[in-house]
């Protein structure tokens, strides 16, 4: 019998401490700025698949008893009444007749009866332990869901900070751009310069005032999408604060010690199997003899008031034991045997299947994660580099001592280092992240970024 326990991983302590401060947070909604536990704990509490999980896990829950298993015996008490009016007509052997109309009959029963399954092939026991496992199936989804919701939030939240930042770098690329507009229209104005240097510097303008207007477009869909993963309104306002810091750099065999032994999809590729297992010993049950007890306690009373009896009683208990087996039902029972064999066989492959699956994508994002944190440090450095060389190339255009184009290049080549320093995060907070949901810790997250 697989053992699975029922204790909870980090992932469910996390659950318990954001829920607990719910309270805490519950005007967060009012307020702009958002941190990522706030997002996350608003998230937990109002998600519409966590509690839909929530309320399936009550239902396996509830399911889970002996008695819906078969293992307990059933008892119903009855009670009938009833009365017949008869028109009646009897022709005796000696050639004499009678007749009567309307006959009463009058008829009362009641009982109560017991019955109880005490042997079916010990199909009861396996039906219990699959409702047991179902019940922690149930829980599974319920981790699951939770983990899904935090990544998705943290994800989402990450891709804001990060999109609000570019929009800065646009936006200060496009005050520099109408500076340059500016110059180069009045030296246009006092014959110092040309108007085609002139109408170029409209241009960019008017470009960069295009990718800083398509950049709030994103940035607005991303606060959108946030707000609907914590159950609000897209229109609600706020502000993300988050920082950036440097992910830790995860070992893939570091990562498949955790995976094999914390990742819930694994753990529910396994209760999947002993489910399949127990499907399969259930239906193994039917070629096996089926023993019931019954017993009862019975009253009958029945009047004919016109009758040669006009009253008869019975009161008293009544008990046996019965035996059944199928000799032949159209060979159904190999067949779902064969079947529930087939299904627990694909259960397994699955399993082997995802495992596979699992450690490809961690040995990817590990390489990911490893390739990011190197170009982070390439890029943090091109972007230093290239603020300083804007710096001066600005000063030099004041001068006059480089042109409109080169100055042009300078600030594209800073927007650009901006911009691959941004992906270079993004994609190593993203691969953290997937790495931690793999291995069930998704509460490093919640650490200060």
């Amino acid at each position: 019998m697989l053992k699975l326990t029922m204790q909870r991983s980090n992932l469910v302590l996390v659950l318990t401490l954001v829920l607990a401060s719910v309270f805490q947070f519950s005007n967060t909604q009012a307020q702009d700025t958002l941190s990522l536990f706030d997002a996350i704990s608003i998230g937990l509490e109002r998600s519409f698949s966590i509690r839909i999980a929530r309320n399936n896990l009550e239902i396996s829950k509830n399911n889970s008893t002996a008695g819906n298993a078969g293992m307990l015996p059933r008892a119903d008490l009855n009670a009938n009444q009833s009365s017949s009016f008869y028109n009646r007509d009897i022709d005796y052997a000696d050639g004499t007749s009678s007749s009567s109309a309307l006959y009463p009959t009058h008829a009362l029963t009641a009982g109560v009866q017991l019955s109880w399954t005490v042997f079916d092939g010990f199909a009861m026991f396996a039906r219990k332990e699959r409702l047991v496992m179902l019940f922690q199936q149930g829980d599974l989804y319920l981790k699951m869901e939770v983990e899904d919701a935090i990544a998705n939030i943290a994800q989402t939240y990450y891709a804001l900070t990060q999109s609000e930042k570019l929009q800065k770098w646009y936006e200060e690329q496009q005050e520099l751009s109408a500076k340059r507009m500016n110059i180069a229209s009045e030296k246009s104005r006092i014959g110092a310069g040309s108007e085609l240097l002139a109408m170029q510097a409209r241009v960019d303008f008017r470009a960069d005032s295009a990718l800083a207007l398509k950049q709030k477009l994103t940035v607005a869909n991303l606060k959108a999408e946030l707000n609907r993963l914590m159950g609000r309104a897209p229109e609600s306002s706020l502000v993300a604060n988050a920082g950036f810091k440097i992910p830790k750099p995860w070992n893939y065999v570091e990562v498949m010690s955790k995976l094999s032994n914390e990742n819930l999809e694994m753990q529910n590729a396994n209760v999947q199997i002993r489910i399949a297992e127990l499907e399969e010993r259930e239906q193994k049950a039917q070629r096996m003899p089926q023993v019931n007890l019954f017993g009862a306690y019975n009253f009958s009373r029945t009047s004919t008031p016109q009758g040669q009896t006009t009253l008869f009683n019975t009161l008293g208990p009544a008990a046996g034991i019965g035996a059944s087996i199928t000799l032949f039902n159209g060979f159904n029972v190999n067949r779902r045997i064969r079947n529930a064999s087939l299904t627990a066989d694909n259960r397994r492959l699955q399993a082997e299947d995802l495992a596979l699956r699992l450690q490809t994508i961690a040995y990817r994002l590990t390489n990911e994660l490893s390739l990011a944190l190197e170009l982070l440090q390439v890029e943090q450095k091109s972007v230093e580099l290239a603020v300083r060389n804007s710096e001066i190339a600005w000063e030099r255009y004041r001068l006059g001592a480089i042109s409109d184009l080169e100055l042009r290049e300078d600030q594209n080549r800073l927007l650009n280092a901006r911009y691959r320093l941004i992906t270079a995060q993004a994609n190593a907070q993203l691969a953290e992240i997937e790495l931690m949901k793999l291995m069930g810790n998704l509460s490093g997250i919640l650490s200060d970024k």
